[in-house]
């Protein structure tokens, strides 16, 4: 069985990575809901004014398509919602702080063990 290292500084990386593209997804997310909604509101009005049946259907098709997609960025901001509330706190804003620092302290060491030598001390 073979085993995978993977290397601490991966580790870390990985979540901060996560806490990031959480927040880009949520603020992503809010402006879609905000663009879905507008769409909506041309679509019922479209609706509204058409005086055709068959066209009315197209649009109505359209308007589904817009509250599927709504409901979506809806749905992709609701699951990072807490994430972002969480290290928009303060103190865990702090602590995202202090891993960022934490990363970088690691990803030395680490390269110190990458490059480290022995010198023989005693010659014979």
């Amino acid at each position: 069985m073979e085993e995978v290292i993977t290397m601490v500084s991966e580790e870390i990386k990985s979540f901060l990575d996560f806490v990031e593209e959480s927040r880009k997804l949520y603020t992503y997310s809010l402006e879609q809901i905000k663009l879905e909604e507008k769409r909506q509101t041309d679509l019922l009005h479209s609706i509204e004014f058409e005086p055709s049946c068959k066209e009315r259907s197209k649009i109505s098709t359209r308007l589904h398509k817009c509250r599927k997609d709504r409901r979506r960025f809806k749905d992709m901001a609701e699951e990072r919602e807490e994430v972002v509330k969480f290290f928009q706190d303060p103190q865990h804003k702090k602590t995202l702080d202090h891993m960022t620092q934490l990363l970088g302290k690691v990803r030395k060491v680490e390269q110190y063990h990458e490059k480290r030598i022995y010198i023989p001390r005693v010659k014979e």
